[in-house]
């Protein structure tokens, strides 16, 4: 839902992380490395995202990409009256839904269905309340943590686009946004022939790999819609995808 990335504040990962086998969780285990950093067993649960963050900041360091200020200012803005907009749509929803279910013909199932939407609405609503609550007053402390997200986010829509453009491939949905999953793919197998990084623990490979070429993991964008959602961040659009 696109709405609640909007109005939650998350760390988002470009991936899931997936299952690894067990392994001794020693320092002197080195079970990968990438650009010379050596990656122990220890950090096993993270191997992924290790490998592929670092390999993305190499390349947007390579490739001298970086937010602008007008970028950011952006960014910023359209996220404000994104939450205004997602805020007003919830409660909205929610009085609609209390409304419906005061009906004495709704179906057992209707009903359950019903309670379960109004229930996390509710539960939304509550957790951006105390998020206002608790932050009242910090305006100026806030002011950063702001900017440090918008500068993940564009520089992350920044990534990807420079990375569709030189690999093309398809599109997938995510909650933090459109991500080129082929191009990631293709990108991920140049670094390996230029020995960028090395799974050294053959044991792990498989799930590393999985992620960029499990298609069931994923939903595809038609050809049009992905390249159109890549090109245009959501805080771009006149009206942003799920409204």
């Amino acid at each position: 839902m696109f709405a609640t990335v909007v109005i939650v504040v998350l760390t988002v990962s470009c991936f899931a992380q997936t299952a690894h086998p067990k392994s001794e969780a020693t320092d002197s285990n080195v079970i990968a490395i990438v650009i010379g950093k050596k990656i122990t067993a220890r950090e096993k649960d993270k191997l992924s995202g290790l490998i592929f963050s670092t390999l993305l900041q190499q390349y947007a360091k390579e490739n001298k990409i970086e937010p602008t200020e007008v970028e950011l200012d952006a960014f910023e803005t359209k996220f404000e009256e994104q939450e205004k907009k997602n805020k007003a749509k919830f409660e909205a929803d929610q009085e609609q839904l209390r409304q419906e279910l005061k009906s004495t013909s709704l179906s057992d199932r209707n009903r359950k269905e019903k309670e379960s939407q109004l229930q996390t609405i509710e539960s939304i609503l509550k957790s951006t309340r105390k998020i206002k609550e608790m932050t009242k007053g910090m305006e100026d402390q806030m002011r950063p943590m702001k900017r440090q997200m918008a500068q993940q986010f564009v520089k992350s829509w920044k990534i990807n686009k420079s990375l569709y453009e030189k690999y093309g491939g398809r599109v997938i949905f995510q909650q933090a946004g459109v991500e080129p999953l082929d191009a990631y793919r293709d990108f991920l197998r140049e670094q390996e022939k230029k020995v960028t990084f090395q799974i050294l623990d053959k044991q792990y490979e498989s799930g590393f790999w999985r992620y960029f070429t499990n298609d069931a993991m994923h939903t595809f964008y038609k050809k049009e819609d992905g390249a159109k959602f890549i090109n245009t961040p959501w805080w771009m659009m006149e009206q942003p995808p799920g409204e």
